[in-house]
């Protein structure tokens, strides 16, 4: 019930049906100057708790919003009277929200329309230069439709600061937007802009700096550079993973006198990303501070360090696309910044990129940050970039590759080395470990990583040290070995959001052990989670699949299953997709023998033997396309090539195509030959299956 009565909820519910019962109840003379509180409790018919009410903020005071905001939430039942006070059943913005930003979208011109939706791919806020690169158009061409937008209330302006109304209404947008056109937007918002020479007048938004021309910004030669004299000391602290004392020398020099400019500059810097390394919420605190208060060159470090420590605030919360927004903002004015501090940009958005499986242009941003070094006058922190590498090769399933960037940094000795990244090399070695099947090699290596942590802790603050210790337990004592930890030390593993940013097939698996282990309150705190983050992140297209798997896997769905496989860039969710899809399957067609060529429609069964020997040594499964892997993935669960066709969006002769390409690639003549290869895949995702230990060696199958 969401009112306090049977007779208040259907009052409520009848100003609902009601088309006139908004209109009249915001003109009324008691509402004219009803605070936001005064509305809800009049439509709610009680008092709305300390959370709805910041749930609700994200009306921006358009009281009319509000309304409709309210108004579903009673439709939907979303809410619940709980204690005398109105309470969320569900976080969720209900479909009157978008519906109406549409209704209010559709009586704009149609250039006003085009404006806002490409907008609203780069965030809550943005920057004019941002939409006229992404519609190939001068500022001067978008001034009509930026006036019409502003003055529809869509657009709040200060000066050249940009922002919209509120986030209803930016999610009213989005949605309003296809989800491929949304997809392909954000694809293309994440661009890096194309770099320029000049000092063109660059504009954040509202709390953010005003780039004006000047000169760019070089580190001082005084008593306080680093040993190689091109850095400060305190960013040398920071890179030594000594990021305690890193930030106290930085508070000396600010708190000194007689220090150039450029010092206190590079001391700022070092003390926001010091904070930001720990986790620490000063780190947001001294950036909105710089940010609110610079006016500064394009070559500013402390104001560039801001914008990233903001990005990665962002990011870690779940807002995705401000996120991004703000890490972009900061390469992209990054080009006459010192490598030892562009690296720092260039890193945290390569990381951000990887996590969406972006992997080509994130690859790009490693390289260019690792060119930068090596134009200094001596070796230094060659490390840095193999460490970022070694975390995405390790996301995009090459394990061996990731290895060997690990261990690069591992060894590093003397100018090279960034013992700072070190815990990061130490759990991809971890995590690769566990995916060989080596249990003892993955606990020495977390162990490792939390030696080195254990110096200064949660430098890197990272999801990823606590998840890896969790799939370390679940190998080594099975399923209730984390739950045990769920209930003590990691008690919020399961709902940061990080996690599941950082390791999308993190909430299919937590799901999966939540259902073997009859765990409600896991499950539904894991679906809570998830299913919220995509909400949030509508045009972020890994995200959104993360949560339709792990609803899959509550549902028993195999077509929301069968979406992961054909449509997850992150390989693990496709192989536990893969594995899950075969055993519902399983249970619903009988097995029966098949002849070797035909066109199996059920599981083929695989013996562990059979997995062992069928795929020939020569045959390296990352030789397939992804497309190829994709149709090679759908056969392993008896699809036939039509079933395959919908999946993919071809025609069943193109996947008969791409199979007779399959074949000769890896050397096979069959379906059941590619099936046995998918399965060894998809059987031998080792962390992340519930029924024991992996075999070693599947490096050979997936390259």
């Amino acid at each position: 019930m969401a009112c306090r009565s049977t007779t208040e909820n259907c009052k409520t519910k009848s100003i609902a049906n009601d088309a006139g019962g908004v209109r009249r109840l915001l003109l009324s003379p008691l509402n004219e100057d009803a605070t936001d509180e005064q509305i809800l409790r009049g439509i709610l018919g009680g008092e709305p708790d300390r959370e709805l009410l910041d749930f609700a903020a994200g009306a921006g005071g358009n009281r009319r919003l509000l309304a409709e905001f309210a108004l579903g939430l009673v439709e939907e039942d979303l809410v619940k009277a709980h204690n005398g006070a109105i309470r969320l059943a569900e976080r969720r913005i209900p479909h009157r929200v978008p519906a109406f930003v549409k209704r209010r979208l559709d009586d704009l011109s149609t250039s006003c329309q085009h404006f806002l939706k490409v907008a609203a791919v780069l965030g809550r806020s943005f920057m004019l230069e941002d939409v006229s690169r992404m519609l190939d158009r001068s500022s001067a061409s978008l001034l009509s439709p930026l006036d019409e937008a502003i003055a529809s209330g869509f657009v709040v302006a200060n000066e050249l600061q940009l922002v919209f109304q509120s986030d209803f209404v930016l999610r009213g947008i989005i949605e309003s937007i296809p989800a491929p056109a949304r997809d392909a937007l954000q694809r293309e918002a994440m661009r890096p802009g194309r770099r320029t020479e000049t000092y063109d007048q660059q504009l954040w938004v509202a709390g953010r700096p005003t780039w004006t021309t000047g000169h760019p910004t070089e580190p001082s030669r005084g008593a306080d550079e680093g040993a190689d004299g091109v850095h400060s000391r305190a960013l040398g602290l920071l890179m030594d993973g000594k990021a305690t004392a890193g930030i106290r020398e930085a508070e000396r020099i600010l708190s000194g006198s007689g220090y150039p400019e450029s010092d206190r500059l590079d001391a700022e810097a070092s003390m926001i990303l010091g904070y930001s390394l720990l986790g620490m919420e000063e780190a947001e605190k001294h950036a909105a501070r710089v940010l609110r208060e610079r006016r500064a060159g394009q070559g500013d470090i402390a104001s560039l360090m801001a914008l990233t420590a903001l990005s990665q605030a962002r990011w870690k919360a779940g807002e995705l696309a401000e996120g991004l927004s703000l890490g972009r903002t900061a390469v992209r004015h990054s080009d006459h910044v010192p490598p030892v501090w562009r690296l720092h940009f260039q890193l945290a958005l390569a990381g951000k990129l990887a996590n969406l499986r972006e992997f080509e242009k994130a690859e790009s941003l490693i390289d260019d940050a690792e060119a930068g070094l090596h134009t200094l006058p001596t070796r230094l922190w060659n490390a840095a970039p193999a460490a970022l590498r070694s975390r995405l090769f390790l996301q995009a399933g090459r394990f061996g590759d990731a290895r060997r960037q690990a261990e690069l940094v591992t060894a590093a000795a003397g100018p090279d080395a960034v013992p700072l990244f070190r815990p990061l090399a130490y759990c991809v070695l971890s995590t690769v470990s566990l995916h060989m099947g080596d249990l003892p090699g993955a606990a020495e290596h977390l162990k490792r990583a939390q030696g080195e942590l254990a110096t200064d802790p949660a430098v890197l603050h990272s999801a990823q040290y606590a998840w890896t210790e969790v799939r370390i337990a679940v190998m080594r004592e099975g399923p209730r070995a984390a739950v045990e930890l769920f209930g003590d030390k990691y008690s919020n593993l399961p709902t940061q959001r990080s996690l599941y940013i950082e390791d999308p097939a993190a909430a299919a698996f937590l799901v999966r052990l939540a259902l073997d282990m009859g765990d409600t309150d896991l499950k539904r705190s894991v679906l809570d989670t998830v299913d919220g983050l995509a909400a949030d992140n509508p045009g972020i297209s890994v995200v959104g699949l993360g949560a339709v798997h792990a609803n899959a896997l509550v549902n028993g769905d195999p077509a929301g299953l069968a979406r992961i496989i054909a449509q997850s860039p992150d390989p693990i969710s496709v192989a536990l997709a893969t594995e899950e899809l075969a055993k519902i399957y399983g249970t619903r067609a009988p097995v029966r023998r098949r002849n070797m060529t035909s066109l199996p429609s059920g599981p083929i069964p695989v013996s562990s033997q059979e997995v062992a020997t069928a795929q020939p040594k020569t045959a390296c499964w990352s030789v397939l396309s992804d497309m190829e892997r994709r149709i090679a993935y759908l056969v392993s669960v008896g699809m036939t090539n039509r079933e395959i066709a919908k999946q993919v969006h071809l025609s069943a002769h193109t996947v008969n195509y791409h199979l007779r390409k399959i074949y000769r690639k890896l050397g096979i003549k069959t379906r059941v030959e590619l099936a046995r290869g998918a399965a060894s895949y998809s059987s031998r995702a080792a962390i992340y299956s519930l029924e024991g230990e992996a075999e070693p060696g599947i490096e050979g199958v997936v390259g």
